[in-house]
Formats: structure tokens, C-alpha cells, sequence
């Protein structure tokens, strides 16, 4: 199953309809992992047919949750923005939450730089921001397919209009 991720679109919503769109026949749902819980639910009305998931964030004043729980193919997804979690400096809070919550993945944002990790046995995954990259990256969004046999991780940037694969995992 594949699974378009995205965070940090702060509604700016010009580069997540254009991705939404582009990968619509090719993905099975979508996440939205905070900044704006709003954007969330726009592109949520537009795309009804995909599954969704999506939290809210550190800028997000609106009643939602701040993490949830999914899972797809026997491997089971914690989802937050990450502020909640101090992910912005360290991973480890992430990790550990995800693991008392028997998960193997942990999505997060907030950062608004993509990663793909593995630490103690949870796949680390942050698609970046697709609205305000930081560090002098592009901006980024990232595909999972997620099998029984295992996960794919991608992170793809927007250069010159076009998607390229920047980082990439195996799990």
C-alpha cells in the first residue's frame, strides 16, 4: 500500500494539490503530519476516496489530536507533528513512544527536514515541508509503500517542476 506523506504546508497548499494530484492514481492514501491541521482537512474534501490520516501541529489552535495510531499490513504507525515529542532536537522521545505504543514506524514533521531512519527496530520518517524547507533543501514530501514483507521509504524533492528521489530505505 502506498502512502503519500506530508507535513509543515502552513496553507500554502500550491505544491501539495499539484503532488495529490500527480500520484493520485498511484497511491492508496495520504498523511498530513501537522502545520496546518486545516490543510489537512481541504485536501482531505478533495481526495475522499484516499485513506487519510493526519494530527496537528505546534501552529495548529484548532480541537484535533496530536498524535494516532494506524496500522496497514501488520506493521503499526505512530503519527504525530513531533513537538510533543522534542523531536526537534532528539529522536529518541519519538522512538520510545512509538515502541511503548508497539509500533514499528514513527512519522513525524515539524522539523520541516526530511529523514529516514532506523533505530531500534522503528523506521524514523519525516517527509520535510513541502511549503518551508529549511537547511537549503528543496521542498520535499515522501512516499512509504508499506507490504507484509516489509517498508519502502522515499523522500522526493521538487526541482525545476519535476520529482526527484532524494533520500531512500529499505525496511
Amino acid at each position: 500500500m502506498k502512502i503519500l506523506v506530508m507535513s509543515d504546508t502552513h496553507g500554502m497548499l500550491k505544491y501539495a494539490e499539484r503532488v495529490l494530484k500527480d500520484f493520485e492514481g498511484q497511491i492508496e492514501g495520504f498523511m498530513h503530519l501537522g502545520d496546518h491541521f486545516d490543510d489537512a482537512l481541504r485536501l482531505r474534501r478533495k481526495y475522499m476516496k484516499l485513506r487519510f490520516w493526519a494530527v496537528k501541529g505546534n501552529c495548529d489552535f484548532v480541537k484535533a489530536p496530536t498524535h494516532t495510531i494506524g496500522q496497514l499490513l501488520g506493521h503499526r504507525m505512530y503519527i504525530c507533528h513531533g513537538h510533543m515529542e522534542d523531536a526537534k532536537y532528539d529522536r529518541l522521545r519519538l522512538v520510545y513512544t512509538a515502541q511503548e505504543n508497539d509500533c514499528d514506524i514513527a512519522l513525524y514533521g515539524h522539523t520541516h527536514v526530511p529523514e529516514i531512519d532506523f533505530y531500534n527496530g522503528v523506521l524514523i520518517f519525516n517527509p520535510g515541508s513541502l511549503s518551508l524547507p529549511r537547511q537549503g533543501r528543496t521542498k520535499t514530501f515522501g512516499l512509504l509503500d508499506i507490504t507484509e514483507e516489509g517498508i519502502e521509504a522515499a523522500v522526493y524533492g521538487i526541482e525545476n517542476n519535476n520529482y526527484k528521489r532524494l533520500e531512500y530505505g529499505y525496511y
